[in-house]
């Protein structure tokens, strides 16, 4: 992965019982970002219990690319889908912050 500069964390809850809709979605991202040179979907994380999980997208900017992956996110069906944080920067530049409630 090319080094990004920002990058877009998405949180969803609710209790997943199978991998199956997390990887669809994921896969739908790798669809959607592929001819994409300025932005990468980094993958997902899922806790042991299913309850929650965590997507993670860097990319040049992060308002260009949540233009781009926000109704994907929007209509994802077994996944609910509920913030999102836009970083302007890098982590260790305490880049600004922009959260959005889905």
């Amino acid at each position: 992965m090319i080094d990004r500069k920002q990058s877009i964390v998405v949180y969803f809850e609710g209790w997943i019982n199978s991998l199956e809709p997390v990887h669809r979605l994921s896969e739908q991202f790798r669809e959607l970002l592929s001819d994409n040179e300025e932005a990468d979907f980094d993958g997902h994380e899922i806790a042991i219990d299913g309850s929650h999980g965590t997507l993670y997208f860097y990319c040049d900017d992060s308002k260009v690319l949540w233009k781009q992956i926000k109704s994907t996110l929007e209509s994802a069906d077994l996944l609910k889908c509920k913030q999102a944080i836009l970083r302007l920067g890098r982590l260790e530049e305490n880049a600004e912050q922009i959260i959005i409630d889905l």
